[in-house]
């Protein structure tokens, strides 16, 4: 709210782009009633905010939760009751931020859908509001803001999508945003910023890459532009500044540090080091995944999960390209001046838009991974991209006509694919996407009342049935990684235990086998269309009895 209530500047003028001067406007008189213009002002950033916070809450509300977004739900129960978590309970290489965040809604509406879904819709609504304010301080007028954050209300699709989910990416946005206005404010402003001013925007840094590491990218970008005004306020007192800045980062990484040094010996980088060799690819085959999928994805021309498509990869392509040309074209005079090397001659609107090639970049050579008909790391994107369309409908006519074109096109496509948005897939090929044809709150009602000693189950059924219990459950898990190793040995310990299967699992016929070959007795019950469940068997059974797969106590 401090952000967005600073009409003209802390000292009541207004920045111009780029310059190193302010004009003198006029201040409101203090003690009276606020100016008009600032009350239409407040109540039309509560609308475009409230009108994002509907909209993914209702694409939210129609996408099932999934085993990672339960695994958040459930460090966030955990943290309610006093658990100290560092880093998420998955691969462990990103931060708890997300969870601890969550945990109030959890409180306030138990463990449920509409309890994840509101907080992320919530971080959604703030990461909008947060691009009101950036593109209100980077092109200096409260319309090209209110036009910033209606583009981020809806564009691109995929940050409505998939940053409704639980998965930290939702949170990335808005502090991908937040860091960029406050380096801006850092490097384009026209007093001296307190030191004070410094430190949190380190701060915020360092939580950032501590929350994930993708946030080293705004991190770069908005220090290169504080090292390229360094000389406006002198060096000396720049590297001060700098200074502070990197005393606030290291203190806002500090979990990373501690869990890194204290818990696990270095052990995010080994699982860090895991994830990137399993999705590693050549640079050309990581241009082309991005090309062939994840753009289209991306701005919701194609469905997640390389669903069905309502418009040609080439289209999109050219469309982005014919965007990017366009974007080259209005900011030219900024690109001769970096030829040229006067790096202070460039504008805020300029880091905010090399954030675009930056984060392309470090995807397709590799820094972070072109996962295939998922792009959940060309995130980032999403803050150039709103600034890039905006830039193109303030321009003349002939671009803003070209930028109207674009954007009707746009809509007409999303009419077609927001019909089918957060619906089951109708042939699942992979478990994850099976998981999701059932109702598992319900069934978690239905397997709770069957008073199991504990669950086994496959990890994406596994984890939203602890989650939905409220943690209750004790649910071990197989095919993937041991989120709660001390709930995985209470279950292998278990006498008597349960196990539940997705009808269609071949892992029934292999159960059953086993369990005759054994002599181990059960009962069978149906928790769920779709589910079965096997209770009370008569002797211990376990995944490593079965040989089934993921990740064991020993490498956690």
């Amino acid at each position: 709210m401090a952000i967005l209530e600073e009409r003209r500047g802390r000292h009541g003028v207004e920045p111009q782009v780029g310059g190193d001067h302010r004009v003198p406007v006029a201040r409101p008189e203090r003690g009276g009633a606020p100016p008009a213009h600032t009350v239409r002002l407040v109540l039309g950033v509560l609308a475009l905010v409230l009108i994002a916070f509907g909209i993914r809450l209702f694409v939210g509300m129609h996408q099932r939760l999934d085993a990672d977004e339960a695994v958040e739900g459930i460090s966030a129960l955990r943290i309610l009751h006093g658990d100290l978590a560092l880093m998420e309970n998955n691969a462990r290489y990103q931060g708890a931020l997300d969870s601890y965040l969550i945990a109030p809604f959890l409180m306030a509406l138990g463990p449920s859908l509409l309890a994840v879904r509101t907080a992320t819709a919530f971080f959604g609504a703030l990461y909008v509001g947060l691009m009101f304010a950036l593109g209100r301080r980077v092109l200096n007028s409260d319309g090209a803001g209110f036009l910033v954050g209606g583009i981020a209300t809806l564009f691109p699709l995929y940050a409505i999508t998939f940053g409704t989910r639980a998965r930290t990416y939702g949170l990335l946005l808005v502090l991908e945003t937040l860091v960029l206005l406050l380096w801006i404010r850092l490097a384009w402003s026209n007093s001296r910023p307190g030191g004070r001013a410094w430190a949190v925007t380190g701060l915020l840094a360092g939580l950032g890459l501590w929350t994930n590491l993708l946030l080293a990218l705004p991190t770069a970008v908005g220090l290169t532009a504080a090292l390229a005004r360094g000389h406006v306020s002198g060096w000396q007192r720049a590297w001060r500044s700098l200074a502070l800045a990197a005393v606030g980062a290291a203190v806002g990484f500090l979990p990373w540090i501690v869990y890194n040094t204290a818990v696990s010996q270095l052990g995010s980088l080994r699982h860090l080091d895991a994830t990137a060799t399993a999705h590693s690819t050549s640079p050309i085959s990581a241009f082309g995944y991005l090309l062939s999928t994840g753009l289209p994805i991306f701005v919701g021309v194609q469905q997640d999960d390389c669903g069905s498509s309502s418009a040609p990869a080439l289209a999109v392509d050219l469309a982005l390209l014919a965007l990017a040309l366009a974007v080259v074209y209005l900011r030219r005079r900024s690109l001769a001046s970096l030829v040229r090397g006067r790096f202070s001659e460039l504008e805020p609107v300029d880091t905010v838009l090399a954030m675009g090639p930056l984060t392309l970049l470090a995807v397709s050579t590799g820094f972070f991974p072109a996962v295939r008909c998922e792009p959940r790391y060309v995130m980032p994107l999403a803050v150039p991209l709103a600034f890039a369309v905006g830039l193109v409908l303030m321009a003349r006519v002939p671009w803003r006509a070209i930028g109207v074109a674009m954007i009707a096109g746009w809509l007409a496509v999303e009419v077609v694919v927001a019909h089918d948005v957060g619906g089951p897939p109708a042939d699942p090929s992979t478990a994850a996407q099976a998981a999701t044809r059932v109702d598992l709150a319900a069934a978690t009602v239905q397997v709770e009342a069957a008073h199991p000693q504990a669950v086994w189950a496959e990890i994406w059924l596994a984890r939203p049935v602890q989650f939905y219990s409220g943690d209750r459950l004790v649910v071990g898990e197989y095919g993937g990684y041991v989120g709660f190793p001390a709930t995985q040995r209470r279950a292998m310990q278990a006498e008597h235990p349960s196990w539940l299967f997705m009808d269609s699992d071949r892992q029934v016929a292999a159960f059953t086998a086993e369990c005759a070959r054994r002599r181990i007795t059960y009962s069978v019950s149906r928790p769920a269309p779709g589910l079965v469940l096997f209770s009370r068997l008569s002797q211990p059974l376990t995944p490593s009895d079965l040989h089934l797969g993921g990740q064991s106590l020993d490498q956690v």
